[in-house]
């Protein structure tokens, strides 16, 4: 007579859980109720089964999991579960810079001299740079006209971006159903994508569907999405949401194909190309390239396609606005967005986006049009976007750090670069962010134990902050540290200009000298030059205030013609009254990597040193 069978478990994945299953299993049998499994050949194959079982739990469950947008890990999958929500990833984006170029002396072989339409330079004109030591192309995206003045030719504003122009041909055909062309790159940067098709001679442009809701059955519309294999494929509309196409009809697709690796910082152009047989051009960088992006990770897609969805395709919220910023601009480091109301000051009707770029501190003019008009589109009629420049403050440290030398191997150079690069692995994951806090100690600590040598460290606070400046227009500047001065007496260090530094400018009627701010140590803003030995001439003892405890600058109004900075700017440089640092609205702090000055010394007594104790160095903690 049998005894009762006990049932499997069939939850447990564990392999030796599903093994011990099976044999309670079987020991619930009448006829294996005393056997035993161990070293017995029913038990290879009892092994054979719960592996079976493992294995196809194991890949079910991952299946399973796939399903979801939270769980999945696959991208294409990934990346499907989006589209349900009408997300579509972010593409590659090209690395983009502005320049400008002239051609001096310019005459043909006869002696006549070109016209401004035969020195055109056309849409697609290569330009090359080294950046890094690796060589780069860049191509213009539209054809320039250049301004002729007697010999010379200038060709003002020239949008470049990194890659190559690639062109892809197809042909309609009805028979095939859900029709989808795919691109031959696959990096393929979306914005640069234009679709126009040939209906029986006549030429028509299709544009990019970015709102169904605005579609009708004529509209000339093409679909993009990243397909299974990672390529970008279109398809157009059937006559209801987008124009159908016939039968015959040639789809002809321009692009970028973006390089794999993004040239972003880069400063120095040279053209590859002749423009009609010249090529003696002085190029001239208005802005250095950037704002190249690799394609949309998987846990980015994963967090904007819920926000997205959620937004309906309109901006009402504030995290509206930040999700499609995010949308528009995928290789921003860092977002924030504030009503007009919490502005300072107030400014009802708006809202407020700042951008900090990755590879910069700033978005291009191009960039903010672009990004605003999209948001244009969405948004209440009643609002107005508005794309400010992040602000900045830049953290300037200097790390002086004792050391047993009987500890370490490393030389004072190494360890002073571990310290260094200590340093910047801090930044990284702190700091560079909106509403951040640099707190002091926490990097002080991380200092002392990078190393076991490493005994102490002193480590001096300054901040940074960079004003771009308009130039030839007589304006007034505000600069907002939004963190208090150091500030312990009226009249502190007076003679040595206070606890303010700045960058060099000039200023109209005068050509000559190169001028500096700096503080009297009671609030007021002067403005000096240096004579040949080096002392301050000031030619203004009132160019504005320093409200020390709240940390802001104000310069009276005044026409800079020039800085020193490249990027018409100038630095200003002050001494904080707290070594811990916080973010304002709007603002992010980060620690300028280039001013990280670290300085290693052996402490003599715990390394035994016949000097210990004899002019034992201490380093102050003041920065001044």
């Amino acid at each position: 007579m049998a005894t009762k069978s006990s049932n499997i478990i069939a939850t447990d994945l564990d392999f030796d859980a599903i093994a011990t299953n099976i044999k309670t299993y079987l020991k619930g049998q009448e006829k294996f109720k005393d056997y035993n499994f161990e070293g017995s050949n029913l038990n290879v194959l009892i092994d054979m089964l719960a592996y079976a079982q493992h294995v196809g739990g194991i890949n079910t469950n991952i299946a399973a999991s796939e399903l979801f947008l939270d769980s999945a890990q696959i991208r294409k999958n990934v990346v499907s579960r989006a589209k349900d929500l009408g997300f579509v990833p972010a593409s590659e984006k090209a690395s983009a810079a502005e320049i400008e170029g002239k051609m001096t002396n310019i005459r043909n072989v006869d002696g006549t001299i070109p016209t401004a339409n035969d020195m055109t330079m056309p849409r697609g004109h290569n330009f090359s740079t080294i950046y890094d030591g690796v060589s780069y192309n860049f191509v213009n995206t539209s054809s320039v006209v250049p301004i002729r003045d007697g010999l010379n030719f200038s060709y003002a504003t020239v949008d470049i971006v990194q890659g190559q122009y690639i062109t892809d041909t197809f042909v309609f055909d009805s028979q095939i159903k859900n029709s989808k062309f795919v691109l031959s790159n696959a990096r393929v940067d979306r914005s640069k994508l234009e679709v126009s098709v040939n209906s029986n001679g006549t030429i028509n442009t299709y544009s990019l569907s970015t709102d169904v809701s605005t579609i009708t059955s004529s509209t000339k519309v093409f679909y993009a999405q990243e397909n299974e294999e990672g390529f970008i494929e279109i398809y157009f509309g059937d006559d209801v949401l987008g124009l159908g196409l016939k039968d015959g009809d040639v789809i002809k697709t321009t692009y970028i194909a973006v390089d794999e690796v993004h040239a972003d910082g880069a400063k120095h152009f040279n053209m590859s190309d002749a423009i009609n047989g010249f090529t003696n051009i002085t190029i001239t960088t208005l802005s250095s390239s950037s704002g190249g992006a690799e394609k949309e990770s998987i846990d980015s897609i994963k967090f904007k396609a819920t926000k997205f969805y959620t937004s309906q395709n309109r901006l009402v919220t504030l995290n509206d606005y930040k999700a499609k910023v995010s949308e528009y601009y995928p290789n921003a480091d860092a977002v924030a967005v504030w009503g007009g109301e919490d502005n300072d000051p107030p400014q009802y009707g708006k809202v407020f986006i700042s951008l900090k770029p990755q590879n910069s501190d700033y978005l291009s003019v191009a960039e903010k049009t672009d990004v605003k008009n999209k948001l244009n589109q969405l948004n209440m009629m009643t609002v107005r976007p508005e794309i400010v420049d992040a602000e900045i403050v830049k953290i300037l440290l200097t790390s002086t750090f004792k050391y047993n030398k009987s500890e370490t191997t490393l030389s004072q150079g190494e360890l002073e670069s571990v310290v260094r690069n200590t340093i910047v692995n801090f930044d990284n994951t702190n700091l560079n962010n909106f509403d951040s806090i640099f707190r002091h100690s926490n990097l002080t600590k991380v200092i002392d134990e990078c190393n076991t040598s490493i005994l102490s460290n002193i480590t001096n606070v300054r901040l940074r902050k960079r004003k771009l400046i308009v130039l030839n227009k007589s304006e007034g500047l505000t600069i907002n540290f939004g963190n208090g001065f150091y500030h312990p007496n009226d009249g502190y260090n007076k003679a040595s200009g206070g606890i303010l530094t700045t960058t060099g400018f000039k200023v109209d009627g005068d050509i000559t000298n190169t001028y500096y701010f700096d503080d009297d140590g009671s609030g007021v803003i002067r403005r000096y030059s240096l004579n040949a030995s080096g002392v301050r001439v000031f030619a203004d003892q009132s160019a504005g205030t320093i409200d020390y405890t709240n940390g802001k600058i104000s310069i009276d109004a005044i026409k800079f013609t020039s800085t020193v900075n490249n990027d018409t700017s100038i630095d200003f440089t002050t001494l904080p009254i707290s070594d811990d640092v916080v973010a304002i609205r709007g603002s992010l702090i980060d620690i300028s990597v280039d001013d990280i000055n670290v300085k290693g010394e052996v402490d003599t007594i715990s390394s035994g040193e016949s000097s210990a104790g004899v002019g034992y160095n201490s380093t102050s903690s003041s920065s001044y």
